[in-house]
């Protein structure tokens, strides 16, 4: 027998505004909407609640990246009461939009298609309206809906209650992998936002990191919602140094120096006075379990949160345990949540599954999207910036002695990681850009990032990182790539021009 899907008694009032890309939406009691697709969300009366995050009438222009890798994000009354909300058609990533589409097209991130329980026609228009759809049916079909559990709320209720004055929030989120740790940890930051103005995360998973490309470890300050997949809010870390390799096995006593590293890098003031959520790995068994314990006796959290799908996977991070096996003294409160991640015994829904080349094609897209100028479409379009090999060094992993055109030959046409060389084992990483073209007779390295020019200045070294750049960027764009030269025509012998930015040294 088919299953039928029925529209639930909790949706909203619809209203088409004056604008033709403009809904607005009445939320009561316990209404509750899902959007596929993108769009802008602000709040005319009341305050609302989306994914976590409060919004009111003061809360600036929103957008919610309602997507479905990760889940479509509820929208909802904050306090049960009567909010009005206007929903828009989202104008502000309509350059980022066709970027994706053209360089990630294996995945249409924003194409809205599936199986659906159909809205009524009035429904419908105001969907055209915003270039979105609005998921109707009391159950899930082929679109999964986030979830989160009640202890969640309760959770994020008890630090916003405590002070910060007698001791800091710092949270460390610990699970196997694909259990929902990163997605659980944007519900806590939204929930906090709240409060405070500012929040700092520290991201050890080298293999899927939230705010930026693999194989670092890094600190990031928040101060804005997040509401989509992590590729949706790429940002300039505040410290992160580079791995080299998504295996922490590759080099165990290189993890554990950087994680003691970036703790003493937040260890300040303003920093430590921010609630902290602390990312790791799903790398928990055996040797895993281990660096896991070694990264909490450095951390030093206030609480643990294990995100598990089964009792059997309780990783016993009791303080005593830790303190055993690390001759640690700490004490701190551990959790446990069960993850809405869909196994046999969850009854959330599925999250839409992905594979992992594809999805590292729209994180490294979406990172160098972050390129483009007001008129740039074309990723060779973008003008690179220039340095020379004199003042940079470059670092080809697990090779010696390579000439300068052997060095220039290896990095060409390669994403590379943009680093801070400080005659140390660890090396900081300020970012990754492409090396566009090389001139071998001069040196000359041409280099595309959305890293800023303030920021490079400090860069003094070139390390390739085995982060593959998808091939949409060898095959879209100009048919005569604008590789940067200065050079004299043969033929015309008139002088040629090429742009490029100001040197990073």
């Amino acid at each position: 027998m088919k299953e039928i899907f029925q529209l639930p008694d909790t949706l909203p009032v619809f209203y088409e505004s004056n604008s033709s890309e403009k809904v607005l939406v009445e939320f009561k009691g316990k209404d509750v909407l899902h959007i596929i697709g993108t769009v802008d969300v602000s709040v005319l009366e009341g305050k609302i609640e989306t994914w976590g995050y409060t919004m009111t009438v003061d809360t600036p222009k929103t957008v919610l990246y309602s997507i479905g890798l990760r889940g479509l994000i509820p929208i909802k009354s904050a306090d049960g009461q009567k909010a009005v909300v206007v929903l828009e058609k989202s104008g502000q990533t309509s350059k980022w939009k066709t970027f994706l589409n053209k360089y990630a097209p294996d995945y249409s991130v924003f194409d809205i298609n599936g199986s659906r329980l159909t809205p009524p026609k009035l429904l419908l228009e105001l969907e055209e309206q915003l270039g979105c759809w609005f998921d109707l049916s009391k159950t899930p079909m082929s679109n999964p809906r986030l979830v989160n559990d009640e202890q969640w709320q309760g959770f994020c209720n008890e630090l916003l209650n405590r002070s910060i004055d007698l001791e800091p929030i710092r949270v460390l989120i610990a699970g196997y992998r694909d259990s929902g740790k990163s997605t659980m940890m944007c519900y806590f930051i939204n929930k906090l936002l709240i409060k405070f103005d500012r929040i700092l995360v520290l991201d050890f998973d080298i293999g899927q990191s939230e705010f930026l490309l693999p194989r670092c470890i890094s600190a990031f300050v928040i101060d804005k919602p997040l509401l989509g997949p992590n590729f949706t809010h790429f940002m300039q870390p505040l410290k992160s140094y580079f791995f080299e390799n998504n295996d922490v096995m590759n080099n165990v006593p290189l993890y554990n120096e950087i994680v003691e590293k970036i703790v003493n890098d937040i260890k300040s003031n303003d920093l430590e006075k921010m609630p902290c959520f602390i990312n790791t790995m799903g790398f928990v068994q055996g040797p895993g379990l281990e660096i896991l314990h070694n990264l909490i006796s450095k951390v030093k959290p206030s609480d643990v949160v294990q995100l598990k799908f089964n009792d059997n996977q309780d990783l016993n991070l009791h303080s005593e345990i830790i303190n055993d096996s690390t001759k640690s003294s700490l004490s701190y409160n551990l959790w446990y949540f069960t993850s809405t991640a869909k196994n046999k015994l969850a009854k959330a829904p599925h999250f839409q599954f992905v594979e992992k080349p594809i999805r590292q094609q729209l994180l490294i897209a979406s990172y160098f999207s972050k390129c483009l100028e007001s008129a740039d479409i074309y990723f060779n379009d973008v003008v690179p910036y220039r340095t020379n090999i004199q003042n940079i060094n470059i670092h080809i992993k697990d090779v010696d002695e390579l000439t300068q055109d052997e060095s220039l030959d290896l990095i060409n046409a390669n994403v590379v990681a943009l680093c801070v060389d400080n005659h140390t084992n660890l090396c900081e990483c300020v970012g990754f850009g492409v090396v566009r073209a090389v001139n071998k007779s001069t040196g000359d390295i041409y280099v595309t990032t959305p890293v800023t020019s303030d920021v490079l200045k400090r860069v003094n070294q070139i390390r390739l990182g085995k982060v593959n750049l998808p091939y949409t960027f060898y095959t879209e764009g100009t048919q005569n790539p604008k590789y940067v030269c200065v050079r004299q025509d043969s033929i015309l012998n008139e002088n040629v021009y090429r742009q490029h930015k100001a040197l990073f040294l």
